[in-house]
C-alpha cells in the first residue's frame, strides 16, 4: 500500500507551567466547559456519503467501536466530545464551521477543563483545518512532520517535536505507527523541562476506503512521566466533497506537578495555533 495511507497525528496539546509541587489528586475543584451558543449539529453540511449513509454518521456510529477493536487505549472521552448518540455533536459542527482555511487566526479552543484541589489539571483542546486535498489519505505525501523540523515558536513559547521511529503496517490494521518525542522548552518566556513520548497509529475507518481516517495517539511513559498522568488524542481526517478535506483534532492532557493552570491553558492555545500555521505552509490555498 502506498504512503498515501499515512496520516500524521499532531495532537499538540502541550502541557506547561513553571512551578511544581502538586501531588496526584482528584477533580473536586474548578471545572469549565465551553460550547454554548455555537452552531448545532443540524448546521453540519458535509455532503460525502458512504453507501446510503452520511460519512459523518458513519464516523460517529461506527468509529468508537472500530477503534476500540484496533487500539487498546480508551478514547471514549474524545469520542464523547465529537459525537452524541451516534451522530455528530454540536462541537463537531462548530469545529468544521470554524476550520482554519489558510488565512486569519486559527480557531483553537479549550472545550473542557477541570482543575483538582492539588493542581492536577485535565484539559481538552480542539480545532480543525480545511485543507486542499481530495481525500485525507494524501496528507502524508506532503511529509507533514517536516513542518516541525525547526520546532514551533509562537509568542514567547517554543516546542520541539522529533520523530523517534516509524513502522509501516505494524498490525491491527494500522497503516503506520510513529513514536513522537515532545520537548517543551519555553513557556511564555520561562525556560522549563517538559518531555513526553507518544505513539500514534493511523487507521482507515473502513478498509480500502479513503473518505475517513482516524489517527489515535497515546502516552507511552505514563508510569514514569513527571508531568503527565495522561496525554492522548484523536485526529479525524474526512473528505469534504469539494476537492478538500477536513482535519479535526481533539486532544486531552491530565497534567500533574504544575500549579498554574491558567498559564498552562494560555501556552496550550498559543502553541497549537503555531502548529496550525506551520502545517498550513504545506498547502497551496
Amino acid at each position: 500500500m502506498k504512503t498515501t495511507w499515512k496520516l500524521l497525528s499532531l495532537s499538540l496539546a502541550l502541557s506547561l507551567s513553571v512551578s511544581c509541587g502538586a501531588k496526584k489528586g482528584g477533580f473536586s475543584g474548578k471545572s469549565e466547559e465551553s460550547g454554548a451558543g455555537g452552531p448545532s449539529a443540524a448546521d453540519l453540511n458535509i455532503p460525502v456519503t458512504i453507501g446510503d449513509r452520511k460519512a459523518v454518521d458513519v464516523l460517529c456510529a461506527d468509529g468508537p467501536k472500530t477503534l476500540a477493536d484496533l487500539n487498546k487505549t480508551d478514547f471514549t472521552a474524545q469520542w464523547n466530545l465529537l459525537c452524541t448518540n451516534g451522530k455528530p455533536s454540536a462541537l463537531f459542527a462548530e469545529l468544521v464551521q470554524n476550520a482554519y482555511a489558510g488565512s486569519g487566526e486559527p480557531n483553537v479552543k479549550v472545550v473542557q477543563k477541570k482543575v483538582g484541589e492539588l493542581y492536577v489539571t485535565d484539559i481538552n483542546i480542539a480545532y480543525a483545518m480545511r485543507v486542499p486535498l481530495e481525500n485525507p489519505t494524501l496528507f502524508a505525501d506532503l511529509k507533514p512532520h517536516d513542518a516541525f523540523a525547526s520546532g514551533i515558536i509562537e509568542g514567547n513559547s517554543s516546542l520541539s517535536l522529533k520523530v523517534a521511529s516509524r513502522k509501516p503496517f505494524p498490525g491491527k490494521r494500522s497503516v503506520e505507527q510513529v513514536i513522537l518525542e515532545y520537548n517543551l522548552t519555553n513557556a511564555e518566556g520561562a525556560g522549563i523541562y517538559d518531555k513526553r513520548r507518544t505513539e500514534f497509529n493511523t487507521y482507515p475507518l473502513i478498509e480500502n476506503n479513503r473518505d475517513i481516517t482516524v489517527s489515535a495517539e497515546n502516552l507511552l511513559d505514563a508510569e514514569t512521566n513527571d508531568s503527565y498522568h495522561l496525554a492522548q488524542g484523536l485526529l479525524i481526517g474526512m473528505r469534504a466533497g469539494d476537492g478538500k478535506s477536513y482535519l479535526i483534532f481533539v486532544n486531552q492532557l491530565v497534567v500533574k506537578n504544575r500549579i498554574d493552570p491558567d498559564r498552562m491553558e494560555r501556552t496550550l492555545l498559543t502553541l497549537n495555533k503555531g502548529a496550525v500555521k506551520n502545517l498550513a505552509k504545506l498547502f497551496k490555498y
